[in-house]
């Protein structure tokens, strides 16, 4: 029973400790979001929060089999030259723990399948509603082999680039992102259906989806913070499907502008459409 009592105050003592580490390591990032340093979007704060959840459920649980082992290793281990004598009263397995620990298991599978992933996913299926994304900026995205072409139709801006000629995205912040996506190659004549299929992901927005050939897919995504792929890379557009030789420099640069920013920055684009 000693044994029993001193690990389990051990366990406590060190899970503490653990819980604080993570804790800090969440919240060392600028953002509070810690690995996920560079979050920037409704649905990257989601995958975030996810994160940190599991963080802190998993503490305990790597303390206690880790502890266990060390444990064992110095209560009962053989000292040099001592003479090992059997216990009288042998005992294969203990039935009590082991049916805590398989019970104890499931109810933390089905913790973790009730939140976050089921609570998270409610909240990804509805921000993906357009009720709850009033006055969206439409932005028209088209992928080909190896290039993002962003159009504003709202704004007459059939390809946004800068001065350099390089296909950009600006978004304002705090406004909700209405971004179509498709798969072909607007420059030349031919099926739009036989491109292939490329993905569409900003690191710092937390969300990848699919651009297939022939299909016109809808995402909603609102820029949190002001950000620009100069100030962090996770800011970027990359392609995160093997869509060729390509691939590897299929990305374009991010701005997430203010409102007022942005409105400069679409009128001077519309002037060069």
């Amino acid at each position: 029973m000693g044994s029993v009592l001193v690990f389990g105050l051990l366990w406590v003592v060190i899970s503490l400790l653990g819980e604080w580490g993570a804790t800090t390591w969440i919240n060392s990032a600028p953002d509070g979001t810690g690995p996920y340093f560079g979050t920037a979007s409704n649905l990257g704060v989601i995958g975030a929060h996810a994160f940190d959840f599991l963080v802190w459920v998993a503490v305990p649980i790597f303390v206690f089999v880790v502890l266990m082992i060390i444990f064992a290793m110095i209560k009962f281990r053989a000292k040099r030259g001592e003479k090992v004598i059997d216990a009288p009263k042998q005992t294969r397995n203990n039935k009590v723990f082991v049916g805590s620990w398989i019970l104890i298991s499931i109810l933390v599978n089905l913790l973790v399948w009730l939140h976050p992933n089921a609570s998270g996913l409610e909240q990804v299926f509805a921000a993906q509603l357009p009720a709850n994304n009033p006055n969206p900026l439409v932005v028209d995205v088209t992928a080909r082999q190896w290039e993002w072409i962003f159009s504003y139709p709202q704004y007459n801006i059939t390809q946004s680039l800068n001065a350099n000629g390089q296909d950009t995205l600006y978004l304002p912040v705090d406004r909700p992102v209405k971004f179509v996506l498709r798969s072909y190659d607007p420059f030349h004549t031919y099926d739009t259906a036989i491109d292939v299929i490329h993905g569409f992901w900003i690191p710092a927005f937390g969300v990848k989806y699919d651009v297939i050939p022939g299909e016109t897919r809808v995402i909603y995504i609102t820029a949190t913070k002001l950000i620009s792929t100069e100030q962090n890379p996770m800011a970027r557009v990359q392609c995160s499907e093997v869509c060729g030789p390509g691939h590897p420099y299929m990305e374009a640069n991010l701005h997430v502008v203010t409102g007022l920013a942005f409105a400069k920055w679409a009128k001077q684009q519309a002037s060069r459409s």
